[in-house]
């Protein structure tokens, strides 16, 4: 299902219990694994409402969205698939699940790439379409809603768009392994779950994060190491010791 104009809106579910929970987890995620570095320029893409530049080294931070939002974020007003913005302009972009809500994700993506500096980084929060929240989407894609309304790429296609577009898969990982329940209380009862489905089903989460970088230069480190077969790349996401970045494909 190709989501219409209205999915592509700031969603109220980022707002409900269980989006609190799981904006906290995605930070807290990308600070685990992302590497300690500065960026001039930040550029923040998507529905998303997590606050990501609270938890990095930047300057000059903004979003840019279709239509203004309440945010007391700088926002510029522009497509996604055709971003207001001069090439190699930003330093680092972050895409909360702008893919799964574009019209063309691998337009949104290419323009996203092309707006990068020749050594720029690029963070992709995308919702896992494996596991119970993938199972739960079929459930309930008829009614529209958010999240159920969200395309749930493959990490292993977004890999592909990105290698072909002339970026390097440096990292990432699989997060969030409880149910897709609106309850606070319920949510931190089964907080356990995201210690055993890291350990023991990791590929079967709800969401996940890819982190590239535009220039294949493997002297910056990422918070794991990756496998190189082509056939283990939603393997690669699971996280890992501390190690040097090696190659990362895509079946």
């Amino acid at each position: 299902m190709v989501p219409g104009p209205n999915q592509r809106k700031t969603p109220n579910w980022f707002s409900t219990d269980l989006g609190k929970i799981f904006r906290a987890t995605a930070a807290a995620e990308l600070v685990r694994i992302f590497p300690r570095i500065y960026f001039s320029v930040v550029l923040d893409l998507g529905p998303g409402s997590v606050k990501f530049l609270q938890h990095l080294d930047a300057g000059l931070g903004f979003r840019v969205n279709p239509t203004e939002q309440a945010d007391i974020r700088p926002t510029v007003i522009g497509d996604w698939e055709g971003l207001p913005l001069g090439r190699k302009s930003v330093d680092l972009v972050v895409l909360q699940h702008t893919l799964d809500f574009s019209k063309d994700p691998r337009q949104v993506l290419r323009e996203a790439i092309e707006a990068l500096s020749a050594e720029g980084w690029i963070v992709i929060c995308g919702f896992n379409p494996l596991g119970l929240w993938g199972m739960s989407r079929i459930l309930f894609q008829s009614n529209g809603r958010m999240p159920w309304s969200a395309r749930f790429l493959r990490p292993s296609r977004v890999q592909d768009w990105l290698t072909l577009l002339g970026a390097q898969v440096m990292g990432g990982s699989f997060f969030f392994y409880r149910p897709p329940v609106n309850s606070i209380r319920l949510l931190q009862k089964l907080d356990v779950l995201e210690h055993v489905g890291r350990r023991w089903w990791p590929t079967l989460s709800g969401a996940y994060l890819i982190v590239g970088q535009k220039r294949q230069i493997p002297s910056l480190h990422v918070r794991k190491k990756l496998p190189a077969p082509r056939r283990q790349a939603t393997r690669a996401l699971h996280p890992m010791k501390t190690g040097p970045v090696t190659g990362c494909g895509a079946p």
